[in-house]
């Protein structure tokens, strides 16, 4: 069966007629149970050679897993997986992959202590001694070179960011020879606005050489761009699915994705008039894992009742700059000054106490405890509980969890559930609203809307404004450039290991600021 995924295409050729009726991979009547949570009911979806299929959904609509149990990540309860027309089991996923299946996750199936070529020859087993480095090395930079997401086959995964982690998932999927259909779960949601050109364009190059896309995307743009048919996913039910001749409205979309539901316009409010400096950085210089410096000598305050936006490219020292403010790294030189008191040298306990909350970008590996409960992340973030003969009230502990605001406005998920069973969009949501509930003077956050749905964003966002108007410094980190204009106050740019800025987006161009983050200087 390994050969029915195989192609008689080559790039710009067109894919035969049989291959164009038959689909790739097919799933029929697909239904999976998680307790009495039924995560996907009686899916039916396709995706053909040739064709970008796209998925979308809120937050806990069943996407991610659907595209687990085509992957073979999952075994469905019920319902049936076709490969080439002819029925196929997937689970586990190196049968998945013996099909031509490949899948690009949000949290990424990656060891930091391993080079880029070390991990992609992870994934190649058969090679075994066969292994030639030098032809692997050079097949790295020339499919990379291809599609326009450069990597460096040398460097160690702990020395890159989360988008350069994203680059090497997306090179090993594409270097495994037998791959035709590709899966990619929220692709884009680490990636600058330049990037995602470019990915779009890799997709379209991929669709050109007769593969299969899967594409699970909370962007309803990135469909209208590339899709050839999209299918809506509510609460595991397929609700509406359509191809592009019957064409793709952004409205129609929305209405679709969220039902019911009211999507509010969240307005940005201004800074509290008090100005008062809360966190002072002064004459900071930080190294990157490899040990060359990363920012020099940079200078910026946060003020209460302020949103203070950075933007910058992925990897000019964003995850340093918040590690340091939240003392995970030690800078070479400088100050953090919160409220007057150094906090240079101390514990990451003593920021934390001293009322500085972290949201950092790579949730799965820095904020879940595989097996522990939601309710259990909740109380681990600092959330009050009261004792009980030597060990936690649960009850109490429940009933105060699902009181909170902040876990209702953001729909976190049951207290029960595990976290590490959670989508990446789920996961958010709840560290989200561990962070909010502690009401911080300072809350630095990455990504905040990373693999959130459209309602979930605004809901976050309006929250950010509350923070705001209770005095808290906020600090957002966002290579979404539309969504710092939307939030920030003040807005500053990382370029050439320098702060550009302060900017104020009420008379900044978005364009202006692209400038900055590409090319550096006050253009």
């Amino acid at each position: 069966m390994r050969n029915a995924l195989k192609l008689n295409t080559t790039v710009g050729d067109t894919v035969k007629n049989e291959s164009m009726t038959t689909p790739l991979l097919e799933a029929r009547g697909i239904t999976i149970r998680f307790g009495d949570l039924v995560a996907n009911d009686k899916v039916n979806i396709s995706v053909k050679a040739g064709q970008i299929h796209a998925i979308l959904g809120e937050n806990g609509a069943g996407k991610s897993t659907l595209m687990k149990i085509l992957y073979g990540v999952y075994k469905q309860d019920e319902g049936t997986t076709f490969v080439a027309g002819e029925p196929a089991t997937l689970h586990p996923p190196a049968r998945a992959k013996s099909y031509g299946i490949g899948m690009v996750f949000q949290d990424f199936r990656l060891v930091p202590a391993l080079t880029v070529l070390e991990n992609i020859v992870l994934a190649m087993p058969r090679l075994g001694f066969w292994l030639n480095r030098k032809n692997l090395h050079d097949q790295i930079l020339e499919t990379a070179a291809r599609y326009h997401i450069m990597v460096d086959p040398d460097a160690y995964i702990w020395q890159l960011d989360l988008g350069q982690r994203q680059r090497v998932e997306i090179i090993k999927v594409l270097i495994a020879c037998d791959t035709r259909v590709i899966i990619f779960d929220e692709p884009t949601s680490v990636l600058t606005p330049q990037e995602v050109e470019s990915f779009l364009a890799m997709l379209k190059k991929l669709r050109t050489g007769g593969y299969g896309i899967l594409l699970i995307t909370h962007k309803i743009g990135e469909v209208i761009n590339c899709a050839d048919y999209v299918t809506v996913l509510r609460e595991g039910r397929v609700t509406y699915h359509a191809g592009r001749k019957n064409g793709f409205k952004e409205n129609e979309l929305v209405k679709q994705m969220i039902g019911e539901k009211e999507i509010s316009t969240v307005n940005k409010t201004k800074g509290r008039d008090s100005k008062k400096i809360v966190l002072r950085v002064e004459n900071f210089t930080v190294k990157c894992d490899k040990g060359r410096k990363i920012l020099q000598e940079i200078n910026f305050t946060l003020k209460s009742g302020e949103i203070t936006g950075i933007a910058g490219i992925s990897g000019n020292g964003q995850r340093e700059l918040v590690e340091a403010l939240f003392g995970l790294r030690t800078p070479v030189s400088g100050n953090i000054f919160l409220e007057n008191i150094n906090l240079v040298g101390s514990h990451p306990k003593k920021f934390l106490e001293s009322g500085i909350v972290y949201v950092p970008e790579d949730l799965i590996d820095e904020q879940v405890v595989p097996g522990l409960s939601i309710l259990e992340h909740m109380i681990l973030g600092g959330i009050p509980v009261t004792s009980k003969r030597f060990n936690v009230d649960w009850r109490k502990a429940h009933f105060d969890m699902v009181g909170l605001e902040e876990v209702q406005r953001l729909g976190v998920a049951s207290p029960e559930r595990r976290v590490d069973q959670l989508s990446g969009g789920n996961v958010q949501r709840m560290v989200l609203a561990r962070a909010m509930a502690r009401i911080p003077k300072v809350l630095l956050v990455s990504y905040p809307s990373k693999g959130l749905d459209i309602f979930t964003v605004r809901t976050v966002h309006g929250m950010l404004f509350s923070l705001k108007e209770k005095g808290v410094a906020i600090l957002v980190i966002s290579e979404d450039l539309t969504e710092l204009f939307s939030l920030s106050d003040t807005l500053i740019v990382l370029a050439n290991q320098r702060v550009h800025g302060p900017h104020d987006p009420d008379e900044t161009h978005p364009h202006a600021i692209g400038q900055i983050m590409l090319k550096g200087g006050e253009e």
